[in-house]
């Protein structure tokens, strides 16, 4: 056991950590967030989402979560959480295929944002400044192998509760009568051994039948949030809600599944032009998380000195972690919110990657911005 104290502007976070394949200064900083269902936030530093990463350090989370994964029954079908974890599940579900030679793995992720068609199933998750999850149908030529699926693998950032996964799950029961086993995936669990039992014997109930249930994990521990004395909780910001129809969202990056593994789309024949061998720092954007890191390793094998980083819809108090951030242009174009949290420094060239034609403009203006369309 190792107890930590970490103090934020708006109370204090103490962590207990049970096991750590790797250290916790090495996955986790913290911050305040602007949102009264939980007001504080575990920040990934090996997510390339809130903090810049390094994409060799991203590839080397994705092994070591495929591992255990490695001789699972197929055909696998592994579903990221939007936002947050879909650059995370599709980095998962690419190396189990690659070090495995698999060919019957698949991704999907979640997603905020409608499609032509009506979606799947939708889920909730309760603390999120965004709750509501759409799962949309697989493509026709991926269908067969989805209601085939024996092993499933549900991936977040983090494990606190459960319940956004355990409600997926058992949503997801009835669509998949060959399901032998699930796989709950995340950089830290903080589900101690009997709310994991509880968790895997609620859905057995609801399957009425047996399932193997994996728990996998860079990290376990225990967490207490104590509010500090007078810190009024931070409200959400007003524009939480979708009110338009999104831009053009694409369904080829991953909302209705892919097999995996997938190759990088930037080629030479769409490979940024880029001046001698600037410092640089690629940028995804919202839902957009795994075309930007490949992106961002294939510049780095090139010899490039690059980082990656995604905006969020997440809101955050700054301070802790979180030193600046900028406001960002909505990729899709529904009136939300959308920030980057600690945003690259001047002398970094910023590469910003999007599906949808929104967002041409750069948000922060010493910044040197090329804007750059996912191929496809």
């Amino acid at each position: 056991m190792d107890d930590h104290t970490v103090v934020l502007p708006n109370g204090t976070l103490r962590i207990t950590v049970v096991r750590a394949q790797w250290a916790l200064d090495e996955l986790l900083a913290f911050a305040a967030r602007a949102n009264p269902r939980r007001p504080f936030l575990f920040v990934s530093k090996v997510l390339g989402r809130h903090l810049p990463c390094r994409p060799a350090t991203l590839r080397a989370t994705y092994a070591d979560l495929a591992a255990p994964l490695l001789n699972a029954p197929g055909p696998i079908w592994i579903i990221g959480l939007a936002e947050t974890a879909v650059g995370l599940g599709a980095g998962v579900g690419n190396e189990l295929a690659r070090l495995a030679a698999r060919t019957d793995v698949f991704f999907q992720h979640t997603t905020r944002l409608p499609l032509s068609a009506p979606p799947l199933l939708t889920f909730a998750e309760v603390h999120s400044h965004a709750p509501t999850h759409l799962l949309h149908h697989p493509t026709p030529a991926l269908a067969a192998a989805f209601a085939a699926t024996r092993t499933l693998v549900l991936v977040d950032d983090e494990l606190s509760t459960g319940r956004s996964l355990g409600e997926l799950a058992r949503a997801l029961l009835p669509h998949l009568p060959q399901l032998e086993r699930i796989a709950l995936v995340a950089l830290v669990n903080w589900l101690d051994d009997p709310a994991r039992a509880a968790w895997a014997e609620t859905l057995r109930q609801r399957a009425g039948r047996a399932l193997e249930v994996l728990w996998v994990s860079l990290l376990d521990g225990r967490f207490a949030f104590v509010p500090a004395p007078g810190r009024a909780p931070v409200a959400l910001p007003p524009d939480v809600t979708p009110r338009r129809a999104p831009h053009r969202v694409r369904a080829d990056l991953g909302r209705r599944g892919l097999r995996l593994p997938v190759v990088s789309p930037w080629t030479d024949d769409h490979a940024p032009a880029l001046p001698a061998r600037p410092p640089l720092a690629v940028v995804g954007t919202g839902e957009c998380a795994f075309a930007p890191y490949l992106l961002a390793e294939t510049l780095e094998q090139a010899g490039y000195d690059v980082t990656m980083q995604c905006t969020t819809r997440s809101p955050v108090v700054l301070g802790a972690a979180i030193r600046a951030s900028v406001s960002c242009p909505d990729p899709y174009g529904q009136g939300v919110g959308y920030y980057l949290h600690h945003p690259p420094p001047p002398e970094r060239m910023v590469l910003a990657v999007y599906e949808t034609p929104a967002g041409r403009d750069a948000p922060h203006p010493d910044w040197r911005w090329t804007r750059l369309a996912v191929p496809g």
